[in-house]
């Protein structure tokens, strides 16, 4: 690593108490790699400010109790560069509404959301637009002067590129020192909570695919870094029950990562369109070339749309293997009908409380597992009749509008 990078790494070090290193979600949605990335972002300014009130808006008193950063600065530490704030905003929100619980069996700290308290003030008087947090007064004495705590690199956290590596990189840096070398010994499905971010709820893949789909993906990527991790199974039998991690400092520095990726909130929106949920279209856009997941969305909206070929059951379940065969450059592109009939119109909400109530709808269907999101398109199906009804967004305003009237 060059010395340019080295100074970097060090100047933008903070440190993250061990009660929240391996958070697991209880409700909320699911904790995705922007809202990780945001989070950590937050904890290294709330450090580096010292005290709140710094830099505060004019114009209310209240805004000396927060600390604030202008969003700019926020969206540039966390490896984000857009005009369009909407999707930091929407990160923002998403650690409002996160529950979380931790495993430190020695003091059992539990929060009750990441950042209670959040603030954006608009540009004014050419003045930049200004992001506010409060946290809670035993949250800030752990986050600011944490007793036990794990030294951290926002350079590092923000080119890894999906949420289980950025999970696994901090939770193995905890371990690094540890004259054992070896992580916490958990049940496989408590390090699936831990590395995906999905609520405890959530439906757990088998065994096998959690290993080649996130697993070893993430040790790949962490070792790329300045640790290396390799993965420790506990078997009952045949069957794998526990996991560990061992973990040691790299023999050589990490490599001189890339530039963080850039988050293309319009991609990831028509990835999201497909069914995917929020958290695995952003990982499977900052993990795969920009272009080559453009064009793999181009492929499959065309595959939906042909006539002369067997309907598509999951458009979900095709992108991922449309993506991950690369078809977009490997197989013929299918034709898109020339004439296409005309789809109906979503229903308009006729006032704001329908319209409050087809968003939160849509938002709890986004949490269900796959299998059963597939159940609800069926009922939807078989209620409406429009079973011709492409599953992208005209799909979801009207799906959304349906639940709403259940």
């Amino acid at each position: 690593m060059s010395e340019d990078k080295t100074n970097i790494v060090k100047q933008q070090e903070f440190r993250k108490a061990n009660e929240i290193i391996s958070p697991r979600v209880v409700r909320g949605g699911t904790l995705t790699l922007l809202s990780r990335k945001v989070f950590n972002v937050l904890l290294y300014h709330t450090q580096r400010l010292g005290v709140p009130g710094k830099d505060a808006p004019e114009g209310d008193p209240l805004f000396a109790d927060f600390f604030w950063i202008p969003l700019q600065e926020l969206a540039a530490d966390s490896a984000y560069n857009s005009e369009d704030a909407a999707v930091i905003k929407e990160a923002l929100q998403r650690l409002q509404d996160i529950k979380i619980v931790t495993d430190d069996r020695s003091r059992g700290f539990a929060s009750d959301v990441l950042i209670p308290n959040i603030r954006v003030i608009p540009n004014r008087r050419g003045k930049p637009t200004m992001v506010g947090w409060k946290l809670d007064a035993t949250t800030e004495r752990i986050l600011k002067t944490p007793e036990l705590y794990t030294r951290l690199s926002i350079y590092y956290l923000t080119s890894l590129k999906s949420t289980a590596s950025i999970s696994l990189y901090e939770v193995a840096k905890r371990y690094s020192t540890n004259p054992s070398g070896v992580t916490s010994r958990e049940s496989w499905e408590w390090w699936h909570d831990v590395l995906t971010g999905q609520p405890m709820s959530h439906e757990k893949p088998e065994y096998k695919y959690f290993k080649r789909d996130t697993i070893k993906p993430a040790i790949d990527e962490v070792n790329t870094t300045d640790i290396r991790v390799d993965l420790i199974e506990h078997k009952n039998g045949r069957r794998v029950e526990q996991l560990q991690f061992r973990v040691s400092v790299a023999a050589q520095k990490g490599l001189e990562l890339p530039p963080p990726p850039v988050i293309n909130t319009k991609v990831i929106d028509r990835v999201r369109a497909l069914g995917i949920h929020a958290r695995e279209a952003e990982d499977l856009c900052v993990s795969h070339d920009e272009g080559l997941v453009v064009r793999t969305v181009d492929w499959v909206e065309v595959r939906l749309s042909s006539k002369d070929l067997p309907p598509v059951e999951s458009p979900a379940a095709m992108f991922r293997a449309a993506l991950r065969g690369r078809y977009a450059e490997s197989q013929p592109k299918p034709v898109r009908p020339a004439r296409q009939a005309a789809l109906p119109k979503p229903e308009t909400p006729p006032d704001p409380a329908l319209a409050a109530r087809v968003e939160a709808e849509l938002a709890a269907f986004d949490n269900l597992p796959e299998t059963e999101q597939e159940e609800v398109w069926r009922s939807f199906f078989q209620s409406t009749g429009a079973k011709t009804v492409k599953r992208g967004m005209v799909g979801r305003k009207m799906l959304g509008a349906w639940l709403a009237k259940q």
